[in-house]
């Protein structure tokens, strides 16, 4: 109780806005303010022209700390601030970020040390001491500031820097000299990207090749799994095998950065894998963990930045090579950002900024706000803004062409008597349609998981008009119906196993464990709203529209995977005139009901399922929840299809 009376004393609740960020208030304020992208992005520009102008030398302040304020310039992140700020005048021209960059490259200029490299951590902890990664993020700066403004101050002083780091470099290609409590850490790879960046700006030759010797020693880090070993930030997460969203992106961001400059296949992949790694994290459990190892949450807090440079490494990957799935993700860890944002307030230390951690308590830069967080914030709205614009106007993409194939049945059999189970939820409003759809052919029961609470339905569930409760229908026709628990529970397996069935159909079920798809004779079958195996998962129109695959639909037996089960039968239709994703849902339900009730038709006639001819395919990614702001670009896409 003392321990926690004395965290709570250093919170200083009474200071002005510290309690709203203590109790996560900006959430509710942030979801009624209805603010936009570019009131979040100048509220963090503003945030970061206080912590300037807090300080006298031209620094950005560090951070913002709920025990004692604000704390003194940092020079590393006054220098990789420089291009955020670049990128802020040349949208907000005339507002002064040019001058305050320039006020930046002033005062990294005076505090250079005479070996070229500059001090690590904050102006009041340190001023002699040099740091290589902290140098070659300041080295980020001056490169952007020469390459603008062809200061040769700038080029001079970052020449210095990249000698110095080239001179610190072991011939293994790591950097163990100088560094952060002598640690040997992969996230230095953010430290090598900036060396091939100035080895390219420069025609640095010598450059490029140590950043391609680093870049060498960080892939022999990489595991089975495709983690990368020595991510973590200080001796516990090392000894840990664990790191921060934070220095996990800066490794990833600098294997791409490095790979993408020098032309190398090998980074490109490691970095797309780790990227794939984290999306699949943040997908399944809806945020995405502060802390991680081998790709598994550590945390149950969210790193604010490592959620923004992610963002951006998805973002970068997909303007490398397009794709849908990375710009999804990076839409929602924007989103976590932004709904931590305080917007409103007294407190300039408070408003506008990010905190390290959500809760701000979190174990990443606890019960402070680092300078570093708006910035990569404002980087990603920033990006966020040229990748939606950019898909806005390519509008249309090659299709990739699926070929629609029919059921093949077994001949008719005489005396075939299936029994149908409908896997199915309580609220499932799609059930008369798809009991109407399949006839009298078969004897039907109805296997129904009492409905949990906040749960979201898919699928089939929009086939109804209006939609009626499962039990209703069930008496309506006559059909049975039998009421469980959740589908994984024992009991609810046993009883279907108990009814014998043949045949089971899955209508806005959730995911089927194997033990309950070991009751069925024939298996289990779906109805998917695409063509697969390419768009696995929900709102697969949609993901269709996006990536030009084509509409269709799909009828497949589920085994354990996503969409990855035997296919029965797959149709490709037309949707020109589908002006929106209304109509567009409309379309594709009325055909994936059809294409369903003809496979279920001939496997009630003999008895057994379509002939399996159609050869495999491999899977395509998963997709998941589409977000609002991709699936507004696919409206767009149809309506101008509609009108071509």
């Amino acid at each position: 109780m003392l321990n926690r009376l004395k965290d709570v004393a250093r919170q200083r609740p009474w200071v002005p806005d510290h309690g709203g960020l203590l109790l996560r208030q900006a959430r509710r304020r942030n979801a009624r303010g209805g603010y936009s992208d570019f009131d979040h992005l100048r509220a963090a520009a503003h945030w970061l022209c206080a912590a300037q102008d807090c300080q006298t030398d031209g620094g950005f302040c560090g951070r913002y700390r709920l025990d004692r304020g604000w704390t003194s310039s940092y020079p590393e992140t006054t220098g990789y601030l420089i291009p955020t700020l670049l990128a802020l005048d040349k949208l907000l021209p005339g507002t002064g970020y040019a001058a305050r960059a320039a006020r930046a490259v002033d005062f990294l200029t005076r505090i250079q040390l005479d070996c070229g490299g500059f001090p690590g951590m904050e102006i009041a902890d340190n001023t002699k001491e040099p740091s290589p990664f902290n140098t070659a993020q300041i080295l980020s700066g001056l490169t952007a500031w020469h390459k603008t403004t062809g200061d040769s101050r700038a080029f001079a002083a970052a020449e210095g820097s990249a000698q110095w780091l080239m001179r610190v470099q072991d011939g293994d290609g790591a950097f163990r000299k100088h560094t952060y409590l002598d640690l040997e850490t992969t996230y230095t790879a953010h430290l090598s990207s900036w060396l091939a960046e100035w080895g390219t700006h420069a025609g640095d030759e010598a450059s490029l090749a140590a950043a391609g010797r680093h870049l060498d020693w960080v892939l022999g880090q990489v595991g089975p799994d495709g983690w990368i070993a020595k991510m973590g930030f200080g001796k516990e997460q090392l000894a840990a095998d664990e790191a921060f969203t934070h220095t996990i992106a800066y490794t990833l961001a600098g294997i791409l950065t490095t790979s993408l400059l020098t032309g190398r296949e090998d980074g490109i992949a490691a970095a797309t894998r780790g990227a794939e790694a984290l999306l699949r994290l943040m997908e399944l459990k809806g945020t995405l963990p502060g802390v991680i190892s081998h790709w598994q949450a550590r945390s149950d807090s969210i790193c604010l930045t490592g959620n923004a440079q992610t963002a951006l490494i998805w973002f970068k990957l997909h303007r490398h090579a397009p794709n849908l799935r990375f710009v999804n993700g990076a839409l929602k860890a924007i989103d976590a950002v932004k709904a931590a944002q305080p917007m409103t307030g007294q407190n300039p230390g408070i408003t506008g900024g990010i905190a390290g951690s959500d809760p701000v308590g979190g174990p990443y830069i606890p019960n402070a706000l680092p300078n570093w967080a708006a910035k990569f914030f404002i980087d990603a709205l920033l990006e966020k803004q040229a990748v939606l614009h950019d898909l806005t106007r390519a509008q249309h993409r090659d299709a990739v062409e699926l070929e629609s194939f029919e059921p093949t049945h077994a001949a008719r059999r005489a005396g075939a008597n299936v029994h149908i189970v409908i896997l199915t939820r309580a609220d499932f409003s799609g059930l008369p349609a798809l009991l109407d759809a399949i006839g009298k052919g078969g004897r039907v029961t109805v296997v129904s998981e009492r409905a949990r609470r906040g749960q979201r339905f898919d699928g089939l569930a929009r086939l109804a008009r209006p939609a009626s409760p499962v039990g209703a229908a069930c008496r309506e026709r006559g059909v049975a119906l039998v009421e469980t628990g959740p589908f994984e529970r024992p009991d609810a397996i046993a009883a279907v196993k108990a009814l014998a069935p043949d045949l089971g159909i899955a209508a806005g079920a959730p995911i089927l464990r194997k033990g309950l798809l070991d009751c069925f004779r024939l298996g289990v079958v779906n109805a998917h709203d695409a063509m697969l195996p390419v768009c696995r998962g929900p709102d697969a129109a949609e993901w269709a529209v996006l990536e030009g695959v084509g509409a269709g639909c799909s009828v497949h037996l589920i085994d354990e995977g996503i969409g990855t089960g035997p296919l029965l039968a797959r149709r490709a239709f037309d949707i020109c005139q589908c002006r929106d994703r209304r109509a567009l849902h409309a379309a594709v339900d009325r055909a994936r009901l059809e294409l369903l009730a003809e496979v279920v038709a001939g496997i009630i006639e003999s008895g057994a399922l379509p002939e399996i001819q159609h050869p495999p395919e491999p899977p395509g990614p998963q997709h998941f929840r589409l977000h609002g702001e991709l699936a507004a670009v696919a409206d767009r896409m149809l309506e101008a299809q509609a009108l071509t």
